[in-house]
């Protein structure tokens, strides 16, 4: 059996349709490089919703192994011998299955060296999503090999993978991403909104009934030729798309649930204390600089905090900005929302971002509309003539908007007396801290005693 399987995987289609794969997958992942790097649950993510193309390719390929036998009529040689007919399938099968899965985790495998080469977070559970979508291509193959062998027309291939590709764009477009009958699509189409979310069980469950069923129908078709077999296969078929279907929950909260282990606090050896969760954990030794740096700037004002850990959500996110600006801080604690810049790999402003409004700009009442007056008061509080605050969306472009606002207003406050500069600093504090929604009186002297 191991001699066949080599033999196939010389002789068929196999190594071809591995480079295929891995040449797309390769392509996908790295065209969203910017958005998962050193993050292991987002690769995955990424990695996940390029089965939304690579699944009609590996029942394509399949199709053209099937094609083979029939072509050559070699099917008809095989069937004259007294070896059951799943024993003449099997290996050709075996080795496209090998081929298939082989190339979908080599590019799972790239992934994961790069991620671990920053020391980042490699979790189990960044496994499953990929072991199971290997079932899913696999029993694509399996698939499109055994209707190959039931119809040998040069034009199958390019049909079986339009008509993949057809039932899962044009079930999602005529449906409306709300309806179940949607998680036909492979495509993964609300992104993690945390770099601690990871698919969720019902996600994982529905995908595994759709290998299951798909690597069914290939064998009972590729096993069998009676009509028993082939109501089996389509029946597993049937089974497959409908647990898919049945058991998926469309929307980021069937999608996506929190991975424990990726959200979990590490925290630096020393004081002031400084935590990030374990998916940026190899960031810590920057942000620790920077988030002391921001520490002792609060420290000029009274009862200030003495510890700094990343912001992170009790439930999965919604790409809802207001959301992130509602968990409340601990006691003694300040918050700050740690991003990555992707064109330096680095994290952004912690210190300004912990400064900004004293230390109240993720302190548990939602966004405040004022950004000039928290800005004033980061750039008094860290001795700068401004602070250059990255976003995520817009990189420095809006921030940079504001700069000569946000320079005049810590020129004025500085000309001020010693004791004003920090009774006015301390009063917007105080003002942010009950969740006042204009804070430039605060800082003006304009606010009411």
């Amino acid at each position: 059996m191991i001699r066949q399987v080599r033999v196939e995987l010389r002789r068929s289609n196999a190594p071809a349709v591995a480079a295929l794969l891995l040449a797309i997958g390769i392509l996908g992942v790295a065209s969203m490089y910017s958005f998962w790097q050193g993050q292991w649950l987002r690769l995955g993510y990424v990695h996940s919703s390029a089965v939304f193309f690579l699944m009609p390719l590996a029942l394509a390929g399949g199709a053209v192994l099937g094609r083979r036998d029939r072509r050559t009529r070699a099917d008809e040689l095989m069937n004259s011998t007294g070896r059951p007919r799943w024993q003449r399938a099997l290996p050709a099968m075996t080795a496209l299955g090998v081929a298939v899965g082989a190339a979908h985790l080599l590019v799972l495998a790239g992934g994961a060296a790069l991620i671990a080469t920053g020391g980042a977070y490699l979790g189990v559970r960044g496994l499953a999503g990929p072991l199971v979508d290997v079932l899913v291509l696999v029993g694509a193959a399996w698939c499109g090999t055994a209707v190959g062998r039931l119809w040998s027309s040069p034009l199958l291939p390019p049909l079986l993978a339009a008509a993949a590709l057809v039932a899962q764009e044009g079930t999602s477009m005529l449906v409306g991403g709300d309806s179940k009958v949607s998680n036909v699509s492979l495509m993964i189409n609300w992104p993690p909104d945390t770099p601690w979310e990871t698919l969720s069980d019902r996600l994982l469950l529905s995908r595994l009934a759709l290998g299951a069923g798909l690597v069914l129908a290939g064998l009972l078709l590729a096993a069998g030729g009676s009509w028993l077999t082939r109501a089996g296969a389509l029946a597993g078929l049937a089974g497959g798309v409908a647990g898919l279907v049945l058991i998926g929950v469309p929307g980021p909260a069937g999608i996506w649930q929190l991975d424990a282990g990726a959200r979990r606090y590490v925290c630096a050896d020393g004081a002031p204390q400084v935590c990030v969760t374990a998916v940026n954990a190899h960031l810590l030794p920057e942000v620790t600089t920077e988030a002391r740096r921001g520490l002792n700037a609060l420290a000029k004002l009274p009862g200030a905090p003495t510890r700094a850990v990343e912001l992170r959500l009790d439930t999965i996110g919604s790409n809802d900005s207001e959301q992130w600006h509602r968990p409340r801080p601990a006691p003694g604690t300040v918050q700050f929302l740690l991003e990555v810049d992707p064109d330096t790999g680095r994290a952004a402003d912690v210190a300004e971002r912990i400064a900004l409004g004293g230390g109240t700009m993720w302190s548990g009442c939602g966004r405040s509309g004022d950004d000039i007056a928290p800005a004033i008061v980061a750039a008094w509080l860290l001795d700068t003539e401004t602070v250059r605050l990255w976003d995520s969306w817009t990189g420095y472009r809006y921030a940079d908007q504001q700069q000569e606002e946000i320079r005049a207003g810590v020129r004025q406050l500085r000309a001020l007396p010693a004791p004003e500069q920090l009774r006015r600093v301390t009063a917007l504090r105080d003002a942010a801290t009950r969740c006042e929604p204009d804070l430039m009186p605060a800082l003006t002297g304009r606010a009411a005693p």
